[in-house]
């Protein structure tokens, strides 16, 4: 099942998080955190994406907080991981060792 096309995992993402889809193999012209222009590609390459799905999680200063590689179980798993980051759970301990207390 697709898990980003459903209303709620939407809503809960929007209202948590500014969301930026980037595609790891696209020429857009964008600007990153530093104000630098660049295309979609040569960020994610900077960034080290070498493979997808990848969720990345930026602070407002543009700090990457957290990342997640690959897909997620079911779409329980993909509004945990939100609330692992919106809570700031990133900063004691990882994702795997946050589910298993849930």
């Amino acid at each position: 099942t697709t898990i980003l096309n459903q209303s709620d995992v939407q809503e809960d993402y929007r209202a948590k998080f500014l969301l930026y889809p980037i595609d790891v193999n696209g020429d857009t012209e964008m600007t990153d955190f530093q104000g630098n222009h660049t295309t979609e590609k040569a960020f994610a390459f900077g960034l080290r994406v070498r493979a997808t799905p990848v969720l990345m999680f930026f602070d407002l200063d543009g700090k990457m907080v957290a990342r997640h590689t690959g897909p997620v179980k079911d779409k329980d798993e993909f509004l945990l991981l939100g609330r692992y980051v919106s809570e700031g759970a990133y900063a004691t301990q990882h994702f795997a060792k946050y589910k298993q207390g849930k």
